[in-house]
C-alpha cells in the first residue's frame, strides 16, 4: 500500500495557497475550496481529467473513515446524474492509480478507501452486524523492515481482523 507522503501533501497545499492582487494593490487570499483543489492536484499529478463525478466520489471517500463498497459510494452521491457504471469505472481507475486502496473482507464486496491522506492501518469487521472499525496499530512494519534487509522491494501487506463486536456480544 502506498501512502501519500507528508512531504508531497505539504507541497501540494502550498501550491493551493493562491493569492490575488486587488485593484488597490492589496493582497488577500482568494476563497478556495481547498478540498476540491486538493482533488484536482491529485488527478492532475496522475495526468487525469478533472470531472465532476471524480471529484464527487473523492469527496465521499474523504468524508468517510471506513472502507466503502461501490453501492455505498453510489448511494451517497447526491445527484442521480452519476450512474453505477461510472462509479465502477472510476473506482477501478483510482485503484490502478493508487489513489484508493481496494480492501477485501472475504465477503462478496470489494471496499475502497483513500490512500493519500490516511496513515497505514488495518480493520476489524464484526461477523454479525458487519460493522467496520479501524485498527490504528500495526506491528508488521518490523517484519517489512526485515524483509527489506533481505533484498525485497515494494513490500506491502494486508491484514484484516474478524470478530464479534461488543454490541452483538451483549445481545
Amino acid at each position: 500500500m502506498q501512502i501519500y507522503s507528508e512531504e508531497k501533501q505539504e507541497r501540494d497545499f502550498i501550491i493551493m495557497e493562491k493569492t490575488v492582487k486587488l485593484d488597490k494593490g492589496n493582497i488577500s487570499k482568494e476563497k478556495i475550496d481547498f478540498e476540491k483543489e486538493e482533488f484536482k492536484i491529485i488527478l492532475n499529478s496522475r495526468s487525469q481529467r478533472i470531472t465532476s463525478p471524480r471529484i464527487s466520489i473523492l469527496k465521499i471517500l474523504k468524508s468517510n473513515h471506513k472502507p466503502l463498497t461501490i453501492s455505498e459510494i453510489h448511494n451517497e452521491l447526491s445527484s442521480g446524474k452519476i450512474d453505477l457504471a461510472t462509479v465502477y469505472r472510476t473506482m477501478k481507475l483510482f485503484s490502478e492509480l493508487e489513489i484508493v486502496n481496494e480492501i477485501d473482507f472475504k465477503d462478496e464486496f470489494k471496499r475502497y478507501e483513500l490512500i493519500y491522506d490516511r496513515h497505514h492501518h488495518h480493520h476489524i469487521v464484526c461477523r454479525k452486524c458487519k460493522s467496520v472499525e479501524n485498527v490504528e496499530a500495526c506491528i508488521l512494519d518490523e517484519i517489512e523492515k526485515l524483509l527489506s534487509k533481505k533484498g525485497y522491494t515494494e513490500i506491502s501487506h494486508s491484514l484484516e481482523f474478524f470478530g464479534i463486536c461488543k454490541n452483538c456480544s451483549s445481545s
